[in-house]
């Protein structure tokens, strides 16, 4: 066998070999494509009921609202409407959910998954910070004209600080509810359900796919 034969054989061995890596590297790709998606099945079923149940709290809010509307005072409808809203919103941005999770699923390209993965942790993250923006409605609730002109002392000592409280603290979760924030113990106690572990999950498979693929 002379030289030129054996430079052949090596070369075709090279061929086979880089060929038969290429599938198994698409073969592990997608595999972990499907088990990303699997991963996300707890997310969708979460996400489904909580828009279920936020479309018959919207609605029985509106149905009370209509009645209360003549006989409440200034404060409350400006509370219960604040909610109401917020409600509407949280419902807008689940169903938005439900939709990338769908795009997800249906997605092969890695690249467009993990873009997808990335809106959809920021919309999950985001729809919690929202709802925190309305704690201020809570303590608006309490406020009326009789409180403000014969208990003059206790509405500034005691609404009005509440008020400023509850607005701080909202303002505070919805700017630092945050995916910076992953690591910190509060934000942990906070989301650890089967619907934030799932996206997790997801994610970290869509991430071996890229370390894997860049080694």
């Amino acid at each position: 066998m002379d030289n030129l034969e054996i430079i052949n054989l090596w070369k075709q061995y090279d061929e086979k070999l880089e060929k038969t890596l290429s599938i198994n590297q698409k073969l592990i790709a997608e595999l972990q494509q499907q088990k990303a998606k699997k991963a996300l099945k707890p997310a969708r079923n979460y996400k489904l009921i909580a828009i279920v149940v936020g479309i018959v709290y919207a609605a029985m809010i509106a149905y009370f609202w209509y009645h209360l509307n003549n006989i409440a005072s200034i404060f409350i409808n400006i509370s219960i409407g604040i909610h109401l809203l917020v409600t509407i919103v949280a419902i807008g941005m689940y169903i938005r959910q439900i939709v990338l999770i769908n795009e997800i699923d249906r997605s092969e390209n890695v690249l467009h998954m993990q873009q997808k993965m990335a809106k959809l942790q920021y919309s999950t993250l985001k729809v919690i910070g929202i709802c925190f923006l309305q704690l201020p409605v809570f303590a608006i609730w309490g406020i009326n004209f009789e409180l403000i002109t014969e208990r003059p002392w206790a509405f500034w000592l005691i609404q009005v600080p509440t008020l400023v409280l509850f607005t701080y603290i909202g303002v505070w979760f919805f700017k630092n509810i945050n995916i910076k924030n992953i690591h910190k113990r509060w934000f942990r106690m906070m989301f650890y359900g089967a619907e934030w572990s799932s996206i997790l999950r997801a994610g970290k498979f869509l991430k071996e796919i890229e370390e894997f693929e860049r080694n």
